[in-house]
């Protein structure tokens, strides 16, 4: 090796990946001091401030693979669009630091201290946040698909932003080139256990609804029907589960409908002392008020005993679409009322 070769930091990151966008030469740097890295490659734990503003920080543009554990980077802004690619900033200081728009790209960031610094859209797909604290921090538009959330402090003042970039028109791709709503519906699924871990169940209820309505336009995309239809169901007659007054609705829907429908397809039947009496509708036209109110009166009983199962019998369905209809009434009744407990039990828990 040349004396000019041997004066160059020579480091060459190896990610496995094979993205063209990910310069993977060799670092052109001059080695630091007596060491055969530069400042930014050496691996010295604890490099302070001082030294990383000697190594001319502003002018910083592609620094992949970075050794920059347990440094002290508080209100640093020189990682501003950066590429960081790879980097090791475990331990480190970074209160304050800008990271904004920054390439973090399966960095690691575990136990990073970033107490109010900014990611936001920033690319952090692939990197560890493990118990890295970023209260008060700001990922607004960040890229957070296949990024390891497990043990992170947030707070309510760390601003997540509300929808994920993938989730969101001319999104980006992402590390493994998934289809953008699946991304999109892994990183709220991953946001819900950190809000939850966090004590934040408002933010994690949010967290759960955005990931099954991505779910649900990502069944209609691909069109998988009988999935899109299951999600459709979940999200109009219990809100993905979550809401006790849509089932409640929905069990009124069908107590109406069905009222509405019982004079239409055969009536029904009601004795009274000895006497049977029909109550359906053939001309709604020509049937007077005061009989169509009777008539819907019995028929609104009738489809209520009939959805809550009780089956007293002081009232039939006439005919075989009026006991058709009564069967489904009394399924979707005993549907309806599980789903009311299963709702209800899950809110308990939540």
């Amino acid at each position: 090796m040349s004396t000019a070769e041997s004066d160059r930091c020579g480091y060459r990151l190896e990610i496995g990946l094979d993205d063209q966008d990910i310069a993977a030469g060799p670092c052109d740097r001059p080695v630091w001091e007596d060491r055969d890295r530069c400042l930014w490659h050496a691996p010295v734990d604890g490099k302070t401030r001082e030294q990383l503003e000697r190594a001319d920080p502003a002018g910083l543009d592609t620094v992949h693979g970075a050794y920059l554990r347990e440094a002290s980077l508080a209100n640093a802004d020189w990682f501003a669009g950066a590429s960081l690619v790879g980097a090791d900033l475990t331990g480190a200081d970074a209160k304050g630091a800008d990271f904004s728009d920054a390439d973090l790209t399966l960095a690691t960031l575990t136990d990073l201290s970033a107490i109010g610094a900014d990611f936001s859209d920033a690319n952090l797909e692939g990197a560890i946040l493990t118990n890295a604290d970023v209260r008060r921090a700001t990922l607004e538009g960040a890229r957070l698909h296949e990024t390891v959330l497990t043990d992170m402090h947030i707070g309510g003042g760390t601003k997540m932003g509300r929808v994920a970039i993938y989730d969101q028109e001319d999104a980006p791709p992402d590390l493994i080139d998934e289809q953008p709503l699946e991304a999109a519906a892994w990183v709220y699924r991953q946001l819900q256990a950190l809000y939850e871990e966090n004590a934040l169940p408002e933010l994690a209820r949010r967290s759960y609804h955005m990931e099954r309505d991505a779910r649900r336009r990502l069944a209609w995309r691909e069109r998988d029907f009988v999935a899109a239809t299951k999600w459709e169901l979940s999200r109009w007659v219990m809100q993905y589960g979550s809401s006790p007054y849509r089932v409640l609705f929905a069990s009124l829907v069908v107590i109406v409908v069905c009222a509405l429908l019982f004079p239409l397809t055969g009536g029904i039947q009601e004795t009274q002392a000895g006497e049977t009496i029909t109550y359906a509708i053939q001309n709604p036209e020509d049937a007077p008020w005061w009989w169509l109110g009777d008539v819907l009166f019995k028929s609104l009983y009738f489809s209520v005993v009939t959805f809550a199962t009780l089956g007293l019998g002081d009232i039939q369905p006439i005919g075989p679409f009026a006991r058709f209809l009564a069967g489904l009434e009394s399924i979707l009744g005993s549907l309806l009322a599980a789903l009311l407990v299963f709702v209800l039990a899950r809110l308990v828990t939540w």
